[in-house]
This record gives C-alpha cells, structure tokens and sequence, in this order.
C-alpha cells in the first residue's frame, strides 16, 4: 500500500477517522439541503495497493431507482496535502459535481448503479 504522512503529521488512523467522521457529516447536510434531495447509505474506507479510498454510496430524489457509488482516493491524493476537514470538503464537492455533471444522466447498469 502506499504509505505518506498525512498533511501536519498526524497519524494515517487518525486522519483517516477525522476525514471519514468530517465527511459524512457534510455529505448529510449536503444531501438534505439539495434541491432534489439526497440519501447517503455509506461512506467506507478501504485499503487498495495504491492507496485509502473513499466509497460514497448514496441515492437522489429526482432520480428515482438509481443508487450512486463515487469512490475517490483519498490517501495519499488529499491527506498528503490537507487537513482531514478540507479533505472532506473536497471530496463533498467533488461527488456533488460528478453527481450534476455526469452521474445523474448516465444509464444505470442491470443492478441499477452508477460508478464512476
């Protein structure tokens, strides 16, 4: 796995914990305040060769049926450069932009997801 020190040394568990903690607290809030609504079902991390990756799996009123799945690397790509708050941020602005620009008019697959 690819190992960094996160963005003002802080242990890799614990950045890890304050990303994970920050960013679901944003994508609620986000989802809630959207105009067509929003569900998040799950924010997981998981431990690839290249890295930690984020896995939002969540769901949107205006389009019915459909569960998105964003995944986004998130160790080293942001903790190597900012804090696990910021990080969140970015990764909540990141998803909602896939989710306006792209996501919302692709074609669901036979299990009825998206993937980016």
């Amino acid at each position: 796995m690819v190992e960094r020190e996160p963005h003002g040394g802080l242990d890799p568990q614990e950045w890890l914990a304050g990303f994970q903690d920050s960013a679901e607290a944003r994508l609620r809030g986000q989802f809630a305040s959207e105009e067509d609504a929003g569900s998040l079902y799950s924010l997981a991390l998981e431990n690839r060769e290249d890295g930690v990756w984020a896995i939002a799996n969540f769901a949107m009123r205006s389009v019915q049926g459909v569960r998105f799945i964003r995944s986004q690397r998130v160790m080293p790509d942001l903790s190597s450069e900012w804090d696990p708050d910021f990080a969140a941020m970015l990764f909540e602005t990141h998803l909602i932009e896939w989710f306006h620009v792209d996501a919302k008019r692709k074609t669901p697959d036979s299990t009825g997801t998206v993937r980016n």
